[in-house]
């Protein structure tokens, strides 16, 4: 087997980051001995792992998920949507900045993805 000069395919990279993220969220229960914290490790890992892909194959992730370009102003009706959702999170249940910020971009990309994919016309995909 020759490593030196061979390009790994991006889904043998996918599997090798995904790897290292389970290990990592191993090594959170074991050193603060918190299943939760591994969890929240695995959790936050793994989104961003499937932002980096997403972002590195953006034409490959926008056929896939099925969903048009909306141009700026989906864009920023997402974004002031997302600001509102991480606000009300953090000022009405005293949820933590970092989880309220995550939490509000995965909600808030469900909800948006789900009403893309029920918008009468032609799919993308």
């Amino acid at each position: 087997m020759n490593l030196t000069g061979s390009i790994m395919s991006p889904e043998r990279v996918m599997l090798w980051l995904l790897a290292g993220v389970t290990i990592a969220s191993f090594a959170t229960w074991l050193i603060q001995d918190s299943v939760f914290d591994a969890a929240v490790a695995f959790s936050i890992l793994s989104v961003i792992v499937a932002v980096l892909w997403g972002a590195s194959h953006y034409e490959k992730t926008v056929r896939l998920s099925g969903m048009k370009n909306g141009g700026i102003l989906n864009i920023l009706a997402f974004v002031a949507v997302t600001g509102g959702l991480t606000y009300w999170c953090i000022y009405f249940y005293d949820f933590p900045v970092v989880g309220s910020i995550i939490g509000s971009i995965g909600t808030n990309a469900y909800i948006w993805w789900t009403f893309g994919m029920l918008e009468p016309g032609t799919p993308s995909a």
